[in-house]
């Protein structure tokens, strides 16, 4: 992403889940935005749409978006040092985004 960043500067739109559980409509906006598409409400009820989903994440298309998975890593992070160590400065490349570990 670095890379990216560089040779397209701006052209990469992050979203941080954390953030988008924390104020979901916001970061839809912001998104939406990016895109050039103006926000509708159905875009925060997502989850209600009766169309088809033929994707492997088809069952999380139909529940609203959730805090569950944030905090999962705590139980691991007595392990995550050698990760942490390869990772290096890119664990601190997004400074206002929370670090997961």
């Amino acid at each position: 992403m670095a890379h990216v960043d560089n040779v397209l500067p701006g052209r990469v739109h992050r979203v941080i889940y954390e953030r988008m559980v924390d104020d979901t409509e916001r970061e839809i906006r912001a998104l939406l935005d990016y895109c050039g598409l103006e926000f509708e409400p159905a875009c925060l009820s997502f989850y209600e749409t009766d169309r088809a989903v033929r994707t492997p994440s088809s069952e999380q298309v139909r529940r609203p978006i959730y805090r569950d998975a944030t905090e999962e890593w705590i139980s691991y992070e007595p392990h995550l040092g050698p990760l942490k160590e390869a990772l290096g400065p890119v664990l601190n490349a997004y400074p206002d985004a929370p670090v997961t570990f």
